[in-house]
């Protein structure tokens, strides 16, 4: 018999935010293979995703952009 798994309900923002860590996650998991390789278009997007993903992670957390 296998037990019920009692699933929380989320907000849209914990949502948002687990988005948003792991495309930050998948951003720091490529430079620590090696960095990035021949595929332009796949980097750029990776980089730019976590770079969307901490401009919003910053308006949730209301923080000043480091410099």
């Amino acid at each position: 018999m296998m037990l019920a798994v009692k699933k929380t309900k989320t907000t849209p923002i914990e949502e948002i935010v687990k988005l948003c860590n792991a495309a930050v996650a998948k951003q720091s998991e490529q430079n620590k293979k090696g960095g990035f390789g021949l595929d332009d278009y796949t980097d750029g997007r990776t980089i730019g995703g976590a770079s969307l993903a901490r401009n919003i992670l910053r308006l949730i957390y209301d923080t000043p952009r480091s410099v």
